[in-house]
């Protein structure tokens, strides 16, 4: 509907050229939807083969057909005249795809991520590049294309780097301004001399600034990402999804934390599946990773938030038990074993798992985290090696007797 207003008032209220542009326009939307299909690209432009995919089909297949189409219809209402064909479809084609590059990566990157988006921020992005443009445009009179790109182009690399919608508005303003008042000033929207002229300095500052800016800011996106898949990698099981061996220090010096600060009790409690090898050996490794998974996801259900299991590999693992006294530590630990001894449903049938689980005491047993890690671990020996006892405290944080299960 607005390439057909624009059309009919161009070319001075004529129907039906106007309305064989309008379908031309809307074919090549259709056809721009087809084509992200076909290709498989992700319209969040996640990555280079999107951004790249984007530009290539704007250049060389969306904008060649539109002026294709619409200079073979207004040469067929014989509003232009042959010899002018080829003149016009380089016009159309060059103008059409500097606008199609300046609009769509906006649209699309603002639709998609208008939830990192602030009011406060596009406000200021929009008046900050309102006032750099009206300061190089006007008050220093640049109105060289290089020099211009020289002097917004790191900030809108920049930009790219902290969020690709403000870059992407950013280039938009600039341009924008940079038209407006030239077009005050001069009577056209350039500089430049001829047409020509306008239509490569525009474009050349488009083409320049949407695809630095949406490189970096894919590139930056995507360094980001592959860091925070290596910490997960590095620092997560990715079966249960639990911290592993690797946060083990980190997590084990808030316990020591709070006592040396509030003095404040912790447990560390060793815990240890017995029957793992078992059913690995039995029934394979697919039913006894689904057998762990769920009784990591049992006992992360009943423990307090400022609680941490950790996953240390194999069939360990290590409760910390923040602020809690050696009696709530039992209440806790007997929810637990009521936890683990259920039998566990998986692609192996039903089965059952017996624990043994060594706890050690912070401060009694050491205010040092291997110290403490070694204690729980002796404790869970112990617990191990005897057929009765599934939970056994260290001496010196003993709070009662051993508990079977």
């Amino acid at each position: 509907m607005g390439q057909f207003l624009l059309a009919f008032d161009s070319l001075g209220g004529v129907l039906a050229p106007s309305l064989g542009i309008a379908t031309s326009n809307t074919i090549e939307a259709y056809l721009a939807y087809l084509l992200f299909k076909y290709l498989n690209l992700d319209k969040r432009l996640s990555n280079i083969k999107d951004v790249f995919g984007l530009l290539a089909m704007i250049i060389f297949i969306l904008q060649p057909f539109s002026a294709l189409m619409g200079v073979s219809n207004l040469w067929f209402f014989n509003i232009i005249k042959p010899q002018a064909i080829s003149h016009v479809i380089f016009n159309w084609w060059f103008g059409n795809t500097m606008g199609q590059l300046l609009v769509t990566p906006m649209l699309l990157t603002l639709y998609f991520n208008w939830q990192k988006i602030t009011i406060k921020a596009l406000i200021f992005t929009i008046v900050s590049f309102i006032f750099y443009a009206y300061l190089l445009e006007i008050t220093l009179n640049i109105d060289n294309a290089t020099l211009l790109v020289s002097l917004t182009l790191p900030l809108t690399i920049y930009l790219s780097t902290r969020n690709l919608s403000y870059a992407t508005i950013s280039i938009f303003v600039l341009v924008s301004v940079s038209m407006l008042m030239n077009y005050f000033n001069t009577g056209t929207f350039s500089h430049a001399h001829n047409s020509y002229d306008n239509l490569i300095d525009l474009n050349f500052f488009v083409l320049s600034h949407i695809v630095l800016a949406l490189l970096v800011g894919v590139l930056f996106r995507q360094k980001e990402e592959a860091i925070k898949a290596l910490h997960s990698i590095a620092h997560y099981d990715p079966l249960t999804g639990l911290p592993n061996r690797h946060l083990l220090h980190e997590e084990i010096h808030h316990p020591i934390y709070i006592y040396e600060k509030y003095g404040q009790q912790s447990s560390i409690c060793f815990i240890d599946l017995n029957k793992l090898k078992e059913i690995n050996d039995t029934l394979g490794h697919h039913v006894g990773d689904e057998a762990l998974k769920k009784i990591a996801h049992g006992i992360k259900g009943i423990i307090r938030p400022t609680d941490t299991l950790l996953r240390l590999g194999g069939d360990e693992f290590l409760l910390i038990l923040s602020n809690i006294t050696p009696e709530e530590t039992e209440k806790q630990l007997k929810k637990c074993l009521e936890v683990i001894s259920q039998p566990i449903s998986c692609s192996g049938g039903s089965l059952t798992v017996s624990v043994s689980i060594g706890v050690a005491n912070c401060p009694h047993d050491g205010t040092d985290a291997e110290v403490l890690i070694n204690a729980a671990d002796k404790a869970m020996y112990i617990a191990k090696t005897s057929e009765k006892e599934h939970i056994v405290y260290t001496q010196a944080g003993n709070a009662s007797a051993n508990i079977s299960a």
